[in-house]
């Protein structure tokens, strides 16, 4: 397969069919596959291009066997259905226009018209842009920058299949569970010592818990009851020799179990303390694309199964494996015959339960999926009484919970009914057969081809394989999501940073606050611009405010200036450096961030404000309440300063919460102090207050303000206008309205929709 730069591969019967139609394949710069052509019909379309033509290729792919072992079946033919090619020349513009659930790959000619080449699923938008702008940058002669798509992964490179989770690079069908449990089971390297200790233990009580029929059952019958036997009439001696093994072997059992309970425990904890570290390195935009509760899992319930991998499934898989070998071992050596029959029946049930417990997952996973379905809506619906409350859809949302809840009900009635109708099937069959050994074993003692108490120990093995069989029967399932797990688990401890630190970085302990972009462009996502060549300074001990529409970019801006995200074009800089190479804890100790959004964490008001300091004395945090306006509601509350909020805490306002925030970033003593939307939340009366309290502020600080509100920006030093991601205009509020621009047309708005309301 001919493999292209960062998007499709372009598979080896695809090229073949390209090379007959004359294009140069070692010339394609990129290669995209749709499912579908223009017209929405389901072909494999391979768009791919050179530096001269586009080429779309329409087809069938054909696939051969399927190999024993292979991930999936080889590409084996390419039936072509129809080719297009287009001189690079003539395309003006590509580009994906999305709508409700698909998208089509559009190109653009310098006529102007338009034609559809290839349609495909809404979830492959993105790659496709990434392409088309590529096919546009190549067109009009540019050279397209990939460094951006170096780092992003969409398709597994073993099997070609895209990944079931986009922000996660890893491929159930392909992950290889031998090194990962390779890997999880490195961990114990620093308990070398107690782990050798527990393989010791493990492998001895197999080996007592073996040989305790032979004692117990064959010694006894044949050799001490049995008149003529080895040790005939010595009862006591075999009974304490029977003692002694079982002793002996729960004693051996008690400190593995010991160690085991010492060193496990230390292990998942270090596992926890390593996922939660590693998760606060990682950078924002790692936890922007992840559920809340999909990375909680990853640190608790993920830990979880790694624990019951090193308690359940490595201790007790040795112990069955040594013990199913020893018994095996010891049947075939006290009766051959007999042992044969066994064996061959506890493989036909092995197989049998395999097979039902395989059919059963399916029914597990679709009890799973019911079960948070379920979930889901009932999490929904408390979280959002307040509107099922003020719409009366009480009734419909128990019709909602009761339907998804009758689904998880109804799949685990046939999971239930299914083993209640197989399993003692199974094994009542087993014991028939059982006793079928029995029979023919008590003939073969009567005609003395084996004696008494061969066969009772024979079929006190035929018991004890019971356990492994159950064992090894379930453990598949178990093993599947420990593996999975440990993936997830590593995944986030290989996981890099996207914003890191310089490796020599430089230090600035009080930063003036001179802030400049130079041409500034970003993208959430390849292909998906935000900002776009923005150049704006910040001049140090000013304030300047940034207005613009809702989506304009305005926030996307001040989280560029306090580096939570990595321009992808252009330079910012602080005081002349550039905010790459300035240290972390410089950054973060003189940039103080009051966010749109507030979160006040669990503990007493005081702690909340001094979480930036948390060496802040009472009187700082006081005169921090007081700057920001908080003061006098705190003073009301039950217990002042020490009132709990967050969890089981008592509920404030969004405007308490917002002002919180904001002596929370004055208590840092910011030289730089951004301010998202900080007044949102407020009435106007306490706006005014707040507004008041950061003119205080203002002197020898930066002060960047984002406001809806255009009449909180007029006393600022500086406007600028962002929309759509660029720079529109800049200047004073009066030099803005002389210019009667984007900024005029704002504030007419605002000042119609505010005399509309008076009148």
């Amino acid at each position: 397969m001919q493999q292209m730069k960062y998007f499709d591969l372009l598979p080896s019967a695809a090229e073949a069919e390209l090379l007959k139609r004359g294009v140069m394949t070692d010339e394609l710069l990129y290669c995209v596959k749709a499912d579908l052509d223009g017209e929405g019909c389901y072909i494999d379309v391979y768009i791919t291009f050179t530096r001269e033509t586009l080429s779309v290729l329409r087809g069938y792919e054909r696939y051969g066997k399927l190999k024993r072992g292979a991930k999936r079946a080889e590409l084996t033919a390419f039936e072509t259905v129809g080719y297009d090619e287009y001189p690079l020349a003539d395309i003006a513009e590509m580009y994906a226009d999305r709508h409700y659930d698909s998208a089509r790959l559009m190109v653009k000619d310098k006529s102007g018209a338009e034609f559809p080449i290839a349609r495909f699923s809404l979830g492959f938008a993105d790659k496709f842009e990434k392409f088309s702008q590529r096919v546009t940058q190549v067109a009009a002669g540019e050279t397209p920058d990939d460094s951006l798509l170096e780092g992003i992964k969409t398709h597994c490179p073993v099997c070609g299949e895209p990944y079931p989770d986009p922000n996660r690079p890893v491929c159930p069908r392909c992950v290889d569970r031998r090194s990962v449990f390779k890997r999880l089971l490195s961990i114990f390297k620093d308990f070398r010592r107690a782990t050798i200790m527990i393989l010791l233990t493990i492998i001895v009580s197999s080996i007592f818990a073996v040989l305790s029929p032979i004692f117990g059952s064959q010694m006894l019958y044949d050799d001490v009851l049995a008149e003529g036997g080895k040790y005939y009439g010595q009862i006591l001696m075999i009974v304490l020799l029977i003692a002694g093994v079982d002793l002996a072997g729960m004693l051996i059992r008690i400190i593995s179990g010991i160690i085991t309970s010492k060193i496990v425990p230390v292990v998942t904890h270090r596992l926890r303390v390593k996922i939660f570290s590693s998760l606060q390195r990682l950078s924002l935009d790692f936890f922007t694309g992840k559920q809340t509760g999909s990375l909680m899992s990853r640190v608790d319930r993920d830990s979880q199964n790694i624990y019951w991998f090193f308690t359940d499934i490595v201790p007790y898989g040795l112990t069955n494996v040594f013990k199913i070998v020893g018994i095996a071992v010891i049947m075939l050596t006290i009766s051959p015959l007999l042992s044969l029959g066994i064996i061959l029946t506890i493989t036909m049930i092995e197989i049998v339960q395999h097979r039902f417990y395989k059919s059963q997952r399916k029914l597990y996973r679709k009890f799973d999926v019911a079960t948070r379905s379920a979930n889901s809506v009932l999490s929904d619906v408390m979280n959002g009484q307040r509107v099922v409350k003020a719409f009366a859809r009480e009734q419909r949302e128990i019709e909602r919970y009761s339907l998804k809840n009758t689904e998880a009900y109804t799949i685990n009635s046939r999971i239930n009914l299914r083993i209640a109708n197989t399993i003692p099937v199974i094994w009542t069959f087993y014991r028939v057969v059982n006793k079928l050994v029995f029979f023919v074993g008590a003939v073969m003692v009567i005609k003395g081809h084996i004696l008494f108490g061969a066969l009772s120990a024979l079929l006190s093995y035929t018991e004890m394989a019971v356990d492994p069989i159950n064992f090894f029967t379930w453990i598949g399932d178990r093993w599947a999501k420990c593996m999975d797990a440990a993936s997830r688990m590593f995944e986030i401890l290989d996981a890099l940073p996207t914003v890191k630190e310089d490796e020599h970085p430089v230090r600035i302990e009080n930063m003036r606050g001179e802030i400049e972009l130079k041409n500034v462009s970003f993208e959430y996502e390849a292909g998906h611009p935000i900002i776009k060549n923005v150049s704006l300074k910040v001049e140090a001990g000013k304030m300047y405010g940034i207005v613009g529409k809702t989506g304009a970019g305005k926030s996307t801006i001040i989280n560029l200036m306090a580096r939570l995200y990595d321009v992808t074009g252009g330079e910012i800089t602080i005081d002349g450096v550039p905010i790459r190479k300035i240290a972390f804890e410089d950054l973060r100790r003189n940039i103080g961030i009051v966010s749109q959004e507030t979160y006040l964490f669990i503990g007493s008001i005081a702690d909340n404000i001094r979480y930036a300091d948390p060496e802040a004395s009472m009187e700082e945090v006081i005169e921090a309440a007081k700057s920001a306006n908080a003061h006098e509601f705190i003073t009301k509350l039950p217990e002042g300063y020490n009132t709990r909020v967050g969890e089981g805490g008592i509920s404030l306002s969004g405007g308490e919460k917002q002002r919180i925030s904001i002596a929370r970033a004055i208590i840092q003593k910011p030289n730089v102090l951004i301010l998202d939307e900080a007044t949102a939340a407020m009435d106007t009366r306490t706006e005014r207050k707040i507004q008041a309290a950061i003119d205080n502020l203002k002197q020898g600080r930066t002060i960047i303000s984002i406001a809806h509100r255009l009449s909180t920006l007029r006393d600022a030093d500086m406007l600028c206008v962002i929309e759509n991601g660029e720079l529109k205009e800049s200047g004073t509020h009066d030099e803005l309205i002389r210019r009667k621009g984007k900024y005029f047309e704002l504030y007419k708005l605002q000042a119609e929709a505010l005399q509309f309301i008076q009148e």
